[in-house]
This record gives C-alpha cells, sequence and structure tokens, in this order.
C-alpha cells in the first residue's frame, strides 16, 4: 500500500534535511540558513499533518519552527542588503 501524500512529503524532507546537514566547523551562508529553516518548518508542519506528533503539540512546535524560518529569512535578506551597500560604498560589484 503506497503512504499518503503528506508521509511522503514528510520522508523527502526529513531526506532533504540529512543531505543537507552541517559539516562541522564549517559557517554556511545566511541563505542556506534561512533556506534549511524553511525545510525544517515544512518537516514540523508535516509531522504533525501525519499525526507523528500530538495535534497541539504537534501545531505548537510547527508555529515556532515557522517563526523561526521567517527570522532566518529576516536576517538573511537584511546580511545580504548590508553587503550590498558595504560593496558599493567601496567601489566593488554590487550585485
Amino acid at each position: 500500500m503506497a503512504a499518503d501524500p503528506i508521509t511522503e512529503v514528510h520522508r523527502e524532507i526529513t531526506r532533504l534535511l540529512t543531505k543537507l546537514g552541517r559539516d562541522s566547523g564549517t559557517r554556511p551562508d545566511a541563505l542556506v540558513e534561512a533556506c534549511v529553516a524553511c525545510l525544517e518548518a515544512a518537516q514540523c508542519t508535516s509531522a504533525a499533518a501525519t499525526g507523528r506528533e500530538h495535534p497541539y503539540t504537534g501545531a505548537q512546535e510547527a508555529l515556532h519552527a515557522v517563526n523561526a524560518a521567517a527570522l532566518a529569512i529576516r536576517y538573511a535578506l537584511v546580511k545580504a542588503g548590508d553587503e550590498r551597500r558595504r560593496a558599493a560604498r567601496a567601489g566593488g560589484n554590487v550585485t
């Protein structure tokens, strides 16, 4: 019997997170961190939807993960903007 779509999505998100696992001693780009945070939020949400977590606890955990992802995205965008402004002041290439 085939797994339901949410279980399949949860499995795929977990696979992606494992594949994107951080190497020890390295600090990834802020945008990569934001992407990982979004995947973690999706993983928590799909875990709650599949019933792997108690409904209330799973929903709370998913909400916290979504908020963390939003903060990670905001940080990445601010950092990228700061880097562009710094490069512009220094006469560097602004992308």
